[in-house]
Protein backbone atom coordinates (compact mmCIF):
# COMPACT_ATOMS: atom_id res chain seq x y z
CA UNK A 1 0.00 0.00 0.00
CA UNK A 2 3.17 2.36 0.20
CA UNK A 3 3.89 1.91 -2.75
CA UNK A 4 0.69 3.82 -4.09
CA UNK A 5 0.75 6.32 -1.60
CA UNK A 6 3.98 7.34 -2.40
CA UNK A 7 2.86 8.04 -6.35
CA UNK A 8 -0.55 10.09 -4.51
CA UNK A 9 2.08 12.40 -3.10
CA UNK A 10 4.52 12.69 -6.05
CA UNK A 11 1.29 14.28 -8.19
CA UNK A 12 2.85 11.81 -10.93
CA UNK A 13 0.76 13.35 -13.87
CA UNK A 14 -2.40 10.94 -14.67
CA UNK A 15 -2.31 9.87 -18.74
CA UNK A 16 -5.39 11.22 -20.57
CA UNK A 17 -7.33 8.98 -22.05
CA UNK A 18 -8.15 8.90 -25.67
CA UNK A 19 -11.44 10.67 -26.68
CA UNK A 20 -13.73 9.15 -29.38
CA UNK A 21 -12.75 12.03 -31.74
CA UNK A 22 -9.10 11.56 -31.22
CA UNK A 23 -9.71 7.60 -32.10
CA UNK A 24 -11.71 8.31 -34.71
CA UNK A 25 -8.98 10.28 -36.58
CA UNK A 26 -6.09 7.54 -36.01
CA UNK A 27 -8.98 5.05 -38.02
CA UNK A 28 -9.53 7.63 -40.77
CA UNK A 29 -6.01 8.58 -40.88
CA UNK A 30 -3.55 5.71 -39.73
CA UNK A 31 -2.36 4.15 -42.59
CA UNK A 32 -1.48 7.09 -44.83
CA UNK A 33 0.28 9.10 -42.51
CA UNK A 34 2.84 9.15 -40.46
CA UNK A 35 2.93 8.74 -36.38
CA UNK A 36 4.62 11.75 -36.22
CA UNK A 37 2.43 14.12 -38.37
CA UNK A 38 -0.69 12.04 -36.50
CA UNK A 39 0.80 12.79 -32.86
CA UNK A 40 0.95 16.63 -33.94
CA UNK A 41 -2.92 16.30 -35.17
CA UNK A 42 -3.97 15.29 -31.72
CA UNK A 43 -1.29 16.35 -29.36
CA UNK A 44 -0.20 13.17 -28.25
CA UNK A 45 3.44 11.42 -28.08
CA UNK A 46 4.31 9.58 -31.19
CA UNK A 47 4.69 6.15 -28.56
CA UNK A 48 1.16 7.24 -27.35
CA UNK A 49 -0.14 7.49 -31.62
CA UNK A 50 1.65 4.01 -32.05
CA UNK A 51 0.58 1.91 -29.28
CA UNK A 52 -2.96 3.31 -29.58
CA UNK A 53 -2.87 2.13 -33.57
CA UNK A 54 -1.59 -1.55 -32.46
CA UNK A 55 -4.53 -1.82 -29.37
CA UNK A 56 -7.25 -0.36 -32.26
CA UNK A 57 -5.98 -3.48 -34.76
CA UNK A 58 -4.63 -0.59 -37.22
CA UNK A 59 -1.85 -1.11 -39.84
CA UNK A 60 -0.03 0.87 -42.25
CA UNK A 61 -0.86 0.43 -45.41
CA UNK A 62 1.91 -0.65 -48.28
CA UNK A 63 2.50 2.16 -49.82
CA UNK A 64 2.52 4.43 -46.61
CA UNK A 65 5.73 1.25 -45.78
CA UNK A 66 7.16 1.50 -48.80
CA UNK A 67 7.55 5.59 -48.43
CA UNK A 68 8.64 5.01 -44.82
CA UNK A 69 11.25 2.54 -46.03
CA UNK A 70 12.45 5.33 -48.54
CA UNK A 71 12.27 8.46 -45.73
CA UNK A 72 14.54 5.90 -43.48
CA UNK A 73 17.21 5.31 -46.07
CA UNK A 74 17.56 9.28 -47.47
CA UNK A 75 17.81 9.80 -43.82
CA UNK A 76 20.65 7.16 -43.38
CA UNK A 77 22.84 8.77 -46.71
CA UNK A 78 22.30 12.06 -45.50
CA UNK A 79 24.13 11.36 -41.76
CA UNK A 80 27.02 9.68 -43.88
CA UNK A 81 27.66 12.43 -46.07
CA UNK A 82 27.41 14.89 -43.28
CA UNK A 83 30.35 13.06 -41.36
Amino acid sequence: MRHRRDARQAKIPARRRWTAAEKEILKRLYRTHSNAHLAQLVGRSIPAVTFQGYRLGLSKGIRRLKHMGRENVRKRWRRRRSE
